[in-house]
């Protein structure tokens, strides 16, 4: 099967050697995504949204350019997994989630985790199906 790379202009150039994302067949496999992505310049420099909602919209948002640049949807996505820095976020993460994904038909795992920059609160990482 061939392998495309994507990489969407409206979304800041990875910051390690990676590619946003991956299309092998139907599959699309996307890198961990969050409210900095679409944000350039050196990681440490960019300013995050204060809140946990507003992260959550924005990671979601660039989830969504990954998607439409590789001819995908949200409603292709069929794996989510959420890395979160406090459980006491999931409840507003979930909501969020569920407003913007509100048909089922995927699957989703949430983990507590360091991120890479202090200011992250939220990264997610995705799979999409579209045949």
């Amino acid at each position: 099967m061939k392998k495309t790379v994507f990489n969407p202009k409206t979304l800041a150039a990875p910051v390690g050697h990676f590619d946003r994302a991956v299309k092998i067949g139907p599959w699309l496999f996307i890198s961990g995504t969050s409210a900095l992505t679409h944000r350039s310049g050196p990681i440490e420099d960019r300013k995050l949204s204060p809140t946990i909602e507003e992260q959550t919209r924005e990671t979601l948002t660039n989830l969504q350019r990954v998607c439409e640049d590789a001819g995908y949807t949200l409603e292709d996505l069929y794996e989510l997994r959420i890395f979160i820095t406090r459980r006491e976020f999931f409840g507003k993460v979930d909501a969020i989630v569920k407003e913007v994904l509100p048909k089922r038909g995927f699957v989703c795992h949430a983990y507590q985790a360091e991120l890479m920059n202090a200011q992250m609160l939220i990264e997610i990482e995705a799979n999409a199906y579209r045949e």
